[in-house]
């Protein structure tokens, strides 16, 4: 060799061992943090896509009213033929 030592050679080797444990530990955890992260978006995404479909059905609340007035209207109609049907039996 380069005229080093045993113990520096094995110094060497347990530095590049040491190297490589980190490496393997940096991609194991950016590996979960980003499957953490796409499972955070999918919930994002589900999330969003509820949010739109309740806008969507509360949307018409406003109709409501306007339901109920022509419920009324109904109702009036359908009491004045009740009493025509009923003026004409006798």
């Amino acid at each position: 060799m380069i005229g080093l030592a045993h113990e520096q050679i094995t110094m060497w080797w347990i530095a590049i061992g040491m190297g490589a444990v980190v490496v393997v530990a940096v991609i194991v955890l950016l590996s979960l943090l980003l499957s953490f992260v796409n499972d955070i978006d999918r919930g994002v995404r589900s999330a969003l896509e509820n949010a739109a479909r309740i806008a969507s059905n509360t949307g018409q609340l406003p109709a409501l009213g306007e339901t109920v007035d022509w419920a009324g209207v109904l109702r009036d109609e359908l009491g004045r033929h009740a009493e025509t049907l009923a003026s004409l039996r006798g």
